[in-house]
């Protein structure tokens, strides 16, 4: 019995190859958006909070030298909270461009999945259409072996039957 190969089996292999590294890569930078997200929350809160100690402060009546320090917290988180905004907005393009390097790798492999499928159909019904043709040959050739017998015999009878008559 045949079995079934697929020529670009090894070209399918690759395909898939390509595509669980997209998508690892993907997992990556998403992982990264998140992080850097969390980051930046962190800063916030620490924004507000620095805020709300200034606010305090300035109730009090503190020293110019600790507002001025306080200013200069402010201004450095401020900084860092853009800058996260930056590393976001890149990250976010990156994992657009990833999820569209995703799609056509996928694309790419479900191409070639389905046309091997189509092939490995066709290839079990070629299969079993050739079974069918061996087992109709095996049925004429024992049917036109009881037949012979059949015709053997009665040519036997019919010579026994004219020798009993003569």
């Amino acid at each position: 019995m045949r079995k079934f190969t697929y020529n670009l089996e090894t070209l399918l292999r690759y395909r898939e190859e390509i595509e669980d590294r997209e998508r690892d890569e993907l997992r990556r930078l998403t992982y990264k958006f998140q992080v850097e997200g969390n980051v930046r929350s962190e800063l916030a809160i620490k924004l507000h909070e620095t805020m709300l100690d200034l606010v305090s402060m300035c109730a009090d009546k503190s020293a110019d030298q600790e507002l001025n320090w306080f200013h200069r917290y402010l201004n450095r988180l401020t900084c860092e909270i853009r800058e996260s905004d930056k590393r976001l907005a890149q990250l976010k393009s990156e994992i657009e461009a990833q999820k569209d390097a995703v799609i056509e790798a996928s694309k790419n492999r479900k191409t070639l999945a389905s046309m091997k499928a189509k092939k490995q159909k066709d290839f079990f019904v070629d299969l079993e259409r050739q079974e069918q043709k061996e087992i109709d040959e095996l049925v004429v050739t024992r049917y036109s072996r009881a037949e012979s017998g059949r015709q053997i015999s009665a040519d036997i009878q019919s010579l026994k039957s004219a020798a009993k008559h003569e």
